[in-house]
């Protein structure tokens, strides 16, 4: 998971989390982001402006409301005498879940704030066969309805699906995954955001030294749950220690395990390698599914890792942020094409506007290169309108930026300035 979606939500979160949504049993404070904006924001300048209006809804029509629940079978609740399976059984009931979903190969992963609904189904529409949600806050999730209703948000077309909580307490953790269990495919503990939140509030990649916290997790939600437990993790610097963890999470009741195959001080993506050999470590001495993540960039990317590490499939994260249309055969959709999708399905399926902002700076950020004024007006207004975007898009289009996505590596046609003149 990545948090590179807003600098100022981040630390506005970052904010929250150290000071009212710790993992403090005595502490029950909660606060909804836009009430934590109004409360740590004073000045009364134009950033503050946007950042109360990008916590709003941008719609409150549409229908947001979760998918039917589905009769999963009991496959997952434990059913031996002894009130534990076999490890071979364990594998068994893993794969023959995977199986069941088609055994998905082309994966979102977790990103806050960007891996939403709208989004989702915007990759789903392009190859994408399974997702992941942002990640939730399991107590936060437990105790706050208006977090529940607007972090987590699905629809029939949105599966398989992966929920994906950070937690450090068994009993809360179990508490929110089974409001969720009806609506998805698998519930998945984040075992490995390396962020300075992750540090404070004691979950994510540092749990990787408290193992027990980490066994009880995964063992809380195999043993009570009717869909199985994902987890999430980095690798350690040796791969040894690697290995223990994966089989230990294996033998706690994980039934797919995602590797991201850098280490939590290796946090820039574009900077270092993922470790694909780690990776094949694991997949080689596991008997359930694993998904590989790292460097995946293009479909050569995706064909390469699956070879390479034998993985059952990738998760690409930001490299999806730029460009949707990654796991698509076609890459001939045009940047402008996917925004306008994507602000369609926004208005079908509402979110804050903060996760619209960022994802239209992604997707349009070569455009912007070419033109940064247009950048520029959009970065000055404080509160967006879906109007005011499709007309952004409209003018690119009309400076005769249309290159396809990922087409080459320099914009394909003609740029014009405001009046049609050639640039």
């Amino acid at each position: 998971m990545r948090f590179k979606s807003s600098a100022v939500n981040f630390n506005l979160f970052a904010k929250l989390e150290l000071h009212h949504l710790s993992f403090k049993p005595n502490n029950t404070a909660l606060m909804t982001f836009s009430t934590l904006t109004q409360t740590l924001t004073s000045a009364p300048n134009t950033m503050a402006v946007a950042d109360r209006e990008d916590d709003h809804l941008c719609s409150e029509s549409a229908d947001t409301s979760a998918s039917p629940p589905l009769n999963h079978e009991s496959l997952f609740l434990v059913s031996s005498s002894n009130g534990y399976l076999t490890r071979e059984a364990r594998i068994e009931r893993a794969w023959s879940h995977w199986k069941k979903l088609g055994e998905p190969k082309l994966i979102v992963a977790p990103m806050v704030d960007n891996s939403e609904l709208p989004f989702r189904i915007l990759c789903r529409n392009h190859g994408a066969e399974a997702a992941y949600t942002p990640m939730l806050h399991s107590r936060i999730f437990s105790e706050n309805e208006k977090y529940r209703s607007q972090e987590f948000t699905t629809c029939k077309e949105d599966r398989p699906l992966f929920v994906q909580f950070c937690a450090n307490d068994p009993d809360t953790l179990l508490e929110a995954a089974r409001r969720v269990e009806a609506y998805c495919d698998y519930v998945d503990i984040n075992l490995g955001c390396p962020q300075r939140i992750a540090r404070r509030g004691n979950y994510g990649a540092f749990l990787m030294d408290k193992l027990p916290i980490v066994k009880s997790l995964v063992e809380k939600l195999s043993q009570n749950l009717t869909v199985p437990v994902s987890c999430k993790i980095r690798i350690f610097p040796e791969l040894q220690d690697t290995l223990n963890y994966a089989k230990m999470l294996e033998d706690a009741g994980c039934s797919l395990l995602a590797v991201h195959g850098r280490t939590k001080e290796e946090k820039d993506g574009k900077k270092i390698r993922a470790n694909w050999d780690a990776i094949k470590a694991v997949k080689k001495a596991l008997g359930i599914p694993v998904l590989a993540n790292g460097n995946i960039r293009d479909m050569d990317d995706v064909q390469n890792c699956l070879d390479y590490t034998g993985a059952d499939g990738v998760l690409s994260a930001e490299s999806l942020l730029e460009n949707p249309d990654l796991f698509s055969a076609s890459r001939k959709v045009d940047q402008g094409e996917l925004v306008v999708e994507y602000l369609k399905l926004c208005e079908k399926y509402p979110v804050p506007w903060r996760m619209i902002r960022s994802h239209v700076h992604k997707m349009l950020g070569e455009w912007f290169r070419v033109h940064p004024h247009v950048r520029e007006d959009f970065n000055k207004q404080s509160k967006l309108s879906f109007e005011f975007l499709y007309g952004m898009v409209k003018r690119l289009q009309d400076l005769g930026v249309m290159r396809p996505v990922y087409e080459g590596s320099c914009l394909e046609t003609v740029s014009k300035d405001e009046h049609g003149v050639q640039a």
